[in-house]
């Protein structure tokens, strides 16, 4: 509350000042220069050079230019799991000797790891060696069973030591030797560091014991968390950028590689995989890094995002009309980039706008509006040249596309209070309007002032009606929409004077 209350004082003081200097720059401009010379739209300001340069308004131009947006956030260095191979005996033996004795060494794919003794592996051998010598024998026999039996029982010994992780040459050389060994050489199946070792000389194995586990630390992944309002224009395949504390002025560049299709109900928050090659093996494994996303969006129509005043219900610009004239226009903006926001409507390639200020141009421009609507007020004198021409009472007609609309009150000349406002509605040959859905919205253009609106109901001979509470004398600004049934919607402005 305390907050509140400071922030509203600022606001006001800020305001003030740029009244003031308002109020005191009208005696400065000469006779045929006032803002109605200048034919200024409500809420638009004038600002003399001089105050320009002292209040600091820079301006910019809407342009089409390329709009890059990086997404920061952190991330924890990982293996990466494609690139992981974990060593099984795959039959029952005793370890006899170890080449690889400990963890973290790095290995080459071939390199030897231990060797083992096996007697089921030793009796595989010797199968192996008699089914060679019968197929020796009896390969050339001239009959066909008997030579098709004999290369089928090789085969399968073969493919039985195959199985078993011994390689082809390891086979050719029991084949050449013609003599079972002992013990047989188990190799490292990649290149890698060893991050698991649980073998041990002497130690006997069972086929479900995980004896290594290699991880090839040349890619790693980075695993990131982003939060879900900034996922939708993530990527695969868009450059990535990470940065470590622990070396400064390093930028290590990879590319998105797997978003999660699920999201942390707790942090609202998506897992996104980075890649990264790592031939240095410099990343390690649980390091803590800064990670960038780079979203490329292309040229786009842009203006900077310091111009834009957000409101929550609307966001504006102030267009620079020349020799001092600035005027307030709502824009609709696309996503935010990096020091830009791209336009989807409501500026044109080469317009001028405020690039600074912009505070202090929207306070003077919200306090004309609202001394505006208060000149039409009973016992308001804003001082001369401050008065508003009263609005008339009565009937008021318009023409928007093939619609003639008549908007009146009951009573014709209304006061504060409950009325009747009412919309008489006629096609282009005069017919009365009976499928239409008509809505009133009433506002008047000061702080804290919040726009009523009501529903009208179709009476008869063409009017809609709706009751209405309008509690403050003063002109009131009536906007009435006209939607039928497969036609684009319709609205028009009625000024109405309350006494």
């Amino acid at each position: 509350m305390k907050s509140a209350k400071m922030l509203g004082l600022v606001v006001f003081l800020s305001a003030t000042f740029v009244l003031g200097y308002y109020w005191r720059g009208r005696s400065e401009i000469p006779a045929g220069d006032s803002a109605a010379g200048h034919d200024m739209s409500e809420g638009a300001v004038n600002v003399s050079p001089e105050k320009q340069q002292l209040v600091g308004i820079r301006t910019a131009v809407a342009e089409m230019r390329p709009l890059v947006k990086k997404i920061r956030t952190v991330g924890i260095v990982a293996y990466d799991e494609t690139k992981v191979a974990q060593v099984f005996s795959k039959v029952d033996g005793w370890v006899e000797k170890l080449f690889v004795n400990y963890t973290g060494k790095l290995v080459e794919k071939g390199q030897p790891l231990f060797t083992f003794y096996s007697p089921e592996l030793v009796s595989t051998q010797e199968e192996y060696l008699l089914a060679l010598r019968a197929n020796d024998r009896l390969g050339s026999s001239s009959l066909k069973e008997i030579s098709m039996g004999s290369a089928s029982l090789l085969e399968a010994a073969r493919r039985r030591l195959a199985l078993w992780d011994i390689s082809e040459e390891q086979i050719e050389e029991l084949q050449k030797s013609g003599q079972a060994k002992r013990s047989l050489t188990l190799y490292s199946p990649i290149n890698g560091f060893v991050i698991k070792k649980d073998a041990f000389q002497g130690m006997k194995v069972m086929p479900d014991k995980e004896l290594y586990t290699i991880v090839d630390l040349s890619t790693v992944w980075v695993n990131a968390d982003i939060y879900e309002f900034e996922l939708a224009p993530i990527r695969i395949g868009q450059k990535a950028t990470i940065t470590l504390s622990y070396y400064p002025g390093r930028a290590f560049t990879g590319k998105v590689s797997w978003i999660s299709p699920v999201l942390d109900e707790k942090t609202r928050t998506a897992k996104v995989r980075l890649e990264f090659a790592n031939r240095d093996f410099t990343l390690k494994p649980e390091m803590y890094t800064n990670a960038e996303i780079e979203i490329d969006a292309g040229r786009k129509l842009a203006i900077p995002d310091e111009a834009v005043l957000d409101s929550g219900l609307r966001k504006v610009v102030f267009l620079d009309r020349g020799e001092g004239r600035f005027e307030p226009a709502e824009v609709k903006l696309g996503g935010k980039f990096d020091g830009y926001y791209e336009v989807l409507a409501g500026l044109s390639s080469g317009e001028r706008i405020i690039a600074s200020a912009g505070f202090l141009l929207d306070s003077e421009s919200r306090l004309k509006e609202a001394m505006g609507a208060m000149a039409g007020m009973p016992g308001m004198d804003m001082g001369e040249g401050s008065k508003k021409p009263a609005a008339v009472q009565g009937p008021q007609e318009k023409k928007a596309g093939d619609l003639a609309l008549l908007f009146d009150t009951e009573p014709a000349k209304p006061k504060a209070g409950e009325i009747t406002l009412r919309l008489k509605l006629k096609d282009t040959k005069g017919s009365f309007i009976q499928d239409a859905q008509v809505s009133f919205v009433s506002s008047m253009t000061m702080p804290g002032m919040v726009p009523v609106k009501v529903e009208g109901k179709y009476q008869k001979d063409g009017f809609y009606g709706a009751k209405v509470n309008l509690g403050m004398a003063g002109t009131w600004e009536v906007t009435v929409i006209v939607q039928r049934p497969g036609q684009k919607e319709v609205r028009e402005k009625f000024n109405l004077p309350l006494q």
